[in-house]
């Protein structure tokens, strides 16, 4: 069949970034040995001059992810939801 079927495509964050909006988010869905975190940081302070804000999901944490999309998703800034279990 070949390696196009085998091996994942490299994920351009800045490619990616431009088909999202606030109503059609990027997901990634991680495997054992990937973490696009770095990758989102520099990209947050390079590309856009601000700083990536992070809330790892649990119990209880409902309401301070609500209030950090209200706060964000208004002035662009890009949020990252950690552990989201599908």
């Amino acid at each position: 069949m070949g390696r196009h079927f085998v091996e994942p495509p490299i994920f351009k964050i800045d490619e990616g970034y431009i088909t999202s909006t606030k109503e059609t988010p990027i997901m990634f869905i991680v495997t054992p040995g990937s973490d696009p975190l770095s990758d989102l940081k520099r990209f947050s302070e390079k590309k856009m001059g601000k700083d990536l804000k992070i809330l790892s999901l649990g119990q209880g944490q409902a309401k301070q992810a609500q209030s950090m999309y209200n706060k964000y998703s208004e002035d662009g800034t890009l949020l990252l939801y950690q552990n989201i279990h599908l």
